[in-house]
């Protein structure tokens, strides 16, 4: 075989393979949206009857995360969920930001406000473990402190 046919079907295996690699992206953004539907459920059912206002909106995520994932396809815009808990002047948003960022997939920043508390305002970050469910830690901290966002873990503002 002469180094113009090498070349040719090297570049033949690349062009097969993109694809594969774009369906790849799309398919962890739908992941990535349903993870987010499927959370809003959750915390509905959690403050059911509570008197708290759960808020689920849409909004359009520019994600520049993905466009090395989908060059091809140019999915890099997206409508996702977003959650907001309401209770007078208290709040907590939870805001998707970006598919990947640092090894992590489905990036979720959960900001709560309680002015006039001790507490103040606290953030946390929030990604998806990989099977199902969501990881939570600190704003700061590294993902070696993630733990697994259970009901537990919300309500007691993951202590």
């Amino acid at each position: 075989m002469s180094v113009r046919e090498r070349f040719f079907k090297k570049m033949q295996q690349n062009n097969n393979r993109a694809p594969d690699s774009n369906t790849s992206a799309e398919a962890e953004i739908q992941a990535f949206c349903q993870r987010m539907d499927d959370l809003a459920q959750q915390i509905n059912v959690w403050f059911e009857d509570s008197g708290i206002e759960v808020i689920i909106a849409k909004k359009y995520l520019h994600d520049l995360s993905t466009v090395g994932l989908s060059l091809n396809s140019g999915v890099c815009r997206y409508e996702i969920n977003t959650i907001r808990l309401r209770n007078g002047n208290r709040s907590v948003s939870i805001i998707p930001e970006q598919l990947c960022r640092a090894g992590d997939r489905g990036c979720v920043t959960m900001n709560v406000d309680a002015p006039g508390t001790a507490s103040g305002r606290q953030s946390f970050y929030l990604c998806m473990a990989p099977d199902s469910g969501w990881f939570i830690r600190g704003a700061y901290q590294v993902s070696h402190h993630n733990i697994m966002m259970t009901e537990d873990a919300f309500f007691s503002g993951y202590r």
